[in-house]
């Protein structure tokens, strides 16, 4: 802090009773003679033998603490690889920035990063959306969340908007110790948005030492569209769709139509729009919705011949629509070999396994398998309480279905399957309890209280009440499924009437008619030569 003096460094030099190095300067200013390092004499010279000593211990206590350190880091870094069970669930990316509006967007790089992840076949468990969205800022431990879930492995995210660029710091930890398995801070702009996933995801897989195929690890990099508003369009509309209303698949349908018009060639919008005309509430008969969305399947498969999510829906048409229940069985199989912890395509497998008699108990364990990808999945919980009492496994039914009660209050069709059952096990109370519950209005052609109300009257025993209620509902809704109505005249043991609502079902290709096989409502009339003849007529004798 003297500016007259100017000074010049000679290096640092070991002293006496000093135990670091010291940094030496000589004057420099004019006059002066500044000396060479090497000519430098005195006590430097005196202790440069001790010096070396020193510079060894100094030397293998580094290398002893750069030992232990290496252990450490193999110990705690997971550097030396994921030896636990390879199950995971991506947590949503939590928007931590100002703009709301993006949130959409978080949750589809997350719902993308389970998509990739659900392709690798030596994972043996990725938990699905609907289980993990409801850990959107969660405040639970990670021990809490790991004992929910049910998995090795959990990822931490965090996605924030900053001007025309967006950042992402993500975290791998292990759920029984919380050991950190790999992060990384990631930033991207607008057009960066298609890969990011992809990125992520090939990440996570190196961190569990996950083996992956050529094929797997061409189908982790490939994006579905090249471009971003697309993309953002899309998923807009999967926003809409999973909320698993009317109004809201109207929402999606027009997304997914928008996104079309960015990229004509976007396969997923295709897939999109396909369920909606399978299972939108506005198309009045399946003669009118089924061709559209084979249309539109086709047109996605077309343009991705391995898209998992257009296989599981054309699989599901090729049995619940066309009958062709070996075409059927060949595409699932096809999807879940592209996609094995694609929950949908269990899903189904599985239905059509049991509905066709091949094997109950192989079904039932499919529909398992895709209930443990998604434990909060509405449709895997109602659909294995459903298949329990298919297959008379009613206490297990009971208890699947209460249980999807407590999760889901407000769904008429599990409050149906309940019904039923209540009415099998001579619960006439619970059921009438229930059938109170349901829609006075057709929400979905049989989700209301008539058909119901019918079969419940006939079953306990006032048969002239449930003729009278019959009559009412059929003149009052001439639309109705035909299906659930034939419950009622079987009860009343009218059983030709009852085949003829079947038939009829038949004509109009009436959901239900997918699980005709095996419903206990219809075990009185499985003898009627007029019964087996449907049965032949849907290649199921």
């Amino acid at each position: 802090n003297q500016p007259d003096f100017k000074s010049v460094s000679l290096g640092k030099f070991e002293f006496k009773n000093v135990d670091e190095p010291m940094e030496v300067f000589a004057l420099a200013n004019d006059g002066l003679i500044v000396p060479k390092r090497e000519e430098m004499s005195g006590k430097l010279k005196e202790i440069e033998k001790k010096s070396l000593r020193k510079k060894l211990i100094i030397a293998a206590v580094f290398l002893f603490l750069l030992a232990a350190s290496f252990l450490i880091y193999k110990n705690f870094s997971g550097s030396t690889g994921f030896i636990g069970e390879k199950s995971i669930a991506v947590l949503p990316f939590e928007n931590i920035g100002k703009d709301s509006s993006e949130e959409y967007i978080s949750d589809g790089i997350t719902q993308d990063v389970i998509g990739s992840l659900s392709k690798i076949s030596s994972l043996q468990k990725v938990i699905g959306w609907f289980s993990v969205r409801g850990f959107k800022k969660t405040k639970k431990s990670l021990n809490e969340i790991s004992k929910e879930l049910n998995v090795s492995a959990i990822l931490f995210s965090t996605i924030q908007k900053q001007g025309d660029k967006t950042l992402i710091n993500v975290e791998l930890v292990e759920a029984n110790t919380g050991k950190r398995l790999w992060g990384d801070d990631f930033e991207y702009g607008n057009e960066n948005i298609l890969s990011i996933h992809s990125k992520i995801a090939g990440q996570i897989v190196n961190a569990l030492q996950a083996s992956i195929t050529p094929a797997e690890k061409k189908e982790l990099s490939r994006q579905s569209t090249e471009n971003p508003e697309a993309y953002k369009l899309y998923r807009k509309g999967v926003i809409f769709w999973n909320k698993n209303t009317q109004a809201a698949f109207d929402s999606a349908e027009f997304y997914y139509k928008q996104a079309l018009d960015v990229d004509p060639d976007y396969a997923l919008a295709y897939s999109g729009l396909a369920d909606c005309y399978i299972f939108s509430r506005k198309i009045t008969s399946q003669l009118e919705g089924i061709p559209v969305a084979k249309m539109y399947t086709a047109k996605a498969l077309s343009l991705d011949s391995n898209l998992s999510e257009s296989l599981t829906t054309l699989g599901w048409i090729q049995g619940a629509f066309d009958y062709d229940w070996a075409k059927s069985k060949n595409t699932l199989e096809k999807a879940i070999k592209l996609n094995p912890n694609y929950g949908g395509a269990h899903l189904f497998y599985g239905n059509l396994l049991q509905y066709t008699g091949e094997s109950t108990e192989r079904g039932i364990a499919e529909v398992k398998r895709a209930l443990e990808s998604d434990p909060l999945d509405f449709r895997f919980n109602w659909v294995l309480g459903r298949n329990y009492y298919f297959a008379r496994q009613y206490d297990k039914a009971l208890e699947q279905l209460k249980k999807t009660l407590i999760l889901f209050p407000d769904k008429p069709v599990l409050k149906g399957q309940l019904i039923q059952l209540y009415l099998e096990k001579k619960m006439y109370s619970e059921a009438f309890d229930l059938i109170r519950q349901l829609p006075k209005v057709p929400v979905t052609n049989f989700d209301y209280q008539d058909p119901y109300l019918c079969y419940a009257y006939a079953l306990s025993g006032d048969t002239s009440r449930a003729k009278s209620e019959l009559n009412i509902a059929l003149k009052k809704y001439p639309d109705q499924h035909n299906y659930h109505f034939s419950y009622a005249y079987i009860a009343l043991k009218n059983y030709p009437e009852a085949i003829t609502k079947l038939e009829q079902a038949y004509d109009k290709r009436e959901l239900p008619l997918y699980f005709v096989k095996v419903d206990p409502n219809l075990d009185p009339i499985r003898n009627e030569p007029r019964f087996k003849a449907l049965l032949q007529k849907m290649n199921l004798e």
